[in-house]
């Protein structure tokens, strides 16, 4: 009996400790397979890989002889003033007198735009120091209002250089990654491709030398580049570094919020979030690698995946994700579109004639016939007995024989004509 007694109590301590060893064991395996593990583990991959992980990252510190932003907020200051000389209504309408009592603004400005670098946001988590967007847009509606000015005056080589000022806007813009930066930088792209054929160069000649300076400001811009930035530093923004915050303030606020409630911001819910935000972007991102034109079909999937009430902050952010890769085909299409133009009018100054198909272009004026984003077949192209026209099919993907319209990327086609 006693034998029995030593016996039973032995195996009950096997099976007190087991039970703790196993409860350990679970509970260990239970935390490398949290979603607050998880979330660290990827962080560090993307570490590992080369990609930022902080906002500074992509915009660390310049130095001051790089650093055109002191130059900007003079701009800034010296517009405001101008503007101060007009109601609102006659400001708008760009005329000659908005244009001289603009110039002090733009003569600095244009200063600011041999600068490589400018940091005009200082903290980018909720601050709205965007301001300085609304800036860039009036600036590249001056430069449209003078370069028209300079055109009438047959000053051409002026009004290209006002094309090439609004063109380097566009990528100084690029220079402080954000979702809002890149649409407000597809905007004056587009900005400045309307200014330059619609209204300067439609009905108007120039040389072969302006011609060439146009095209090269055209290709300057890596609009992939700069979008694949900027869904980096959108991810460093919301999937890090807010997340970092709310955590912080959570801290902060300490015993002044109810135990309870610096629990829920710190449980497994919350972890949830941030690991299904990182992975959100990370597909995105996967997709902006491989360049323009974009599937848009598999965007729509991708955010549709990720639109999961369970999962806040991915439900609220998927359906902005349409609108920038949305912009950067209409962009590609725009591009293509513009730069064919341009070689046709190369061509025509060194040869004194079109020609009559875009394989003629090739390889001088163009490396290959461009491809249109929204079909997948050659840009579309027409001599005409008086200049040409030159055409994508737009976002309906149907070639309607060079139909112009102003919403292209829902209906009819994007075309620049030529009348000369």
């Amino acid at each position: 009996m006693k034998r029995l007694v030593v016996a039973l109590t032995v195996l009950g301590f096997v099976l007190f400790f087991g039970f703790i060893a196993l409860m350990v064991f679970l509970a260990d395996r239970a935390r490398e397979n949290s979603p607050a593990v998880q979330v660290q583990r990827e962080i560090e991959r993307l570490k590992q890989k080369g990609e930022p992980i902080r906002w500074r990252d992509l915009v660390p510190p310049v130095p001051k002889h790089l650093d055109g932003t002191p130059l900007y907020r003079q701009a800034f200051a010296q517009l405001e003033k101008a503007k101060s000389k007009f109601p609102q209504s006659v400001w708008e309408t760009y005329n000659s007198q908005v244009l001289q009592a603009a110039q002090p603004a733009l003569k600095t400005f244009r200063k600011a735009l041999n600068f490589p670098h400018t940091r005009l946001v200082e903290k980018p988590i909720f601050t709205g120091e965007f301001k300085h967007l609304l800036y860039f847009r009036d600036f590249s509606r001056l430069l449209v209002a003078e370069a028209k000015q300079q055109k009438q005056n047959g000053r051409m080589d002026k009004a290209i250089e006002n094309y090439r000022d609004i063109m380097k806007l566009c990528r100084r813009i690029g220079d402080e990654p954000f979702k809002i930066a890149f649409l407000v930088q597809c905007a004056i792209f587009t900005i400045a491709q309307r200014l330059l054929w619609e209204d300067l160069l439609s009905d108007t000649d120039a040389s072969t030398k302006l011609y060439q300076v146009a095209l090269n400001e055209l290709r300057a811009w890596d609009f992939e580049r700069d979008f694949l930035r900027a869904l980096q530093a959108e991810r460093c923004i919301m999937g890090i570094e807010y997340f970092d915050w709310q955590r912080e303030e959570v801290k902060k606020a300490g015993k002044s919020i109810p135990f309870v409630f610096f629990i829920g911001f710190q449980n497994r819910f919350f972890w949830e979030n941030q690991l299904q935000m990182l992975r959100f972007y990370e597909r995105f991102n996967e997709i902006a690698r491989k360049g323009a034109p974009y599937d848009m079909r598999k965007v729509r999937l991708i955010a549709d995946a990720y639109s999961s009430k369970r999962h806040i902050f991915t439900a609220t952010i998927a359906p902005s994700m349409l609108e920038p890769f949305e912009k950067v085909n209409q962009i590609h299409a725009l591009r293509q579109v513009t730069e064919t133009a341009l070689s046709l009018r190369l061509y025509r100054s060194e040869r004194g004639r079109y020609p009559e198909s875009l394989q003629a272009l090739v390889p001088k004026y163009l490396p290959k016939v461009p491809i249109d984003p929204y079909d997948g077949k050659p840009i579309k192209y027409r001599r005409l007995s008086r200049g040409f026209k030159v055409w994508s099919v737009g976002g309906n993907g149907k070639d309607e024989v060079g139909m112009k319209v102003p919403n292209w990327w829902e209906k009819g086609d994007l075309v620049l004509e030529s009348k000369l």
